[in-house]
């Protein structure tokens, strides 16, 4: 069995097998003429991708690179409480301060994404819970970062 998966590797290799989401391959994840840079955590991480998602088809008047920058603040607000003091909705509140750096200048801008939800009473469900809303405001967030660029790329003189 060995000996069938060093010749199976040694053959990959000899063939020019590359998989096919290693680092440089033609199936990275771009954002066409825009690199979003690293966010940090599992939100930023998540805004990162989203970001990436929305930016794939380009921004208006942009033809030359451009790096974008999120600085992400959240906020968990528990809005509601049962008699015994769990709480029992929580709404949360992220922020999105962005910089868009290209040859030609900066633009950068504020945005704000909110999504609450029900604190289920199952153990754990909080975290489920919290965790699809930190999804779901991270979508909203990215997709209010690109449609304001590209309100202000497609206005500019």
């Amino acid at each position: 069995m060995k000996r069938l998966l060093i010749a199976l590797a040694l053959g990959l290799a000899g063939c020019g097998f590359q998989p096919v989401y290693a680092p440089g391959s033609s199936a990275s994840f771009e954002a066409g003429y825009v690199k979003v840079e690293p966010i940090a955590g599992r939100s930023g991480y998540m805004l990162r991708r989203a970001l990436q998602q929305e930016l794939a088809i380009g921004l208006p008047n942009l033809e030359t690179q451009a790096t974008l920058n999120v600085i992400l603040k959240e906020e968990l607000t528990r809005l509601a409480f049962k008699p015994d003091g769990a709480a029992s909705r929580s709404t949360l509140l992220a922020r999105g301060e962005y910089v868009l750096a290209t040859d030609e200048g900066v633009i950068s801008g504020r945005v704000e994404a909110d999504t609450s939800f029900a604190v289920p009473d199952q153990p754990y469900g909080d975290i489920s819970a919290q965790t699809n809303a930190t999804d779901r405001a991270m979508r909203q967030l990215a997709k209010r970062i690109v449609d304001d660029l590209r309100l202000k790329l497609s206005t500019a003189d």
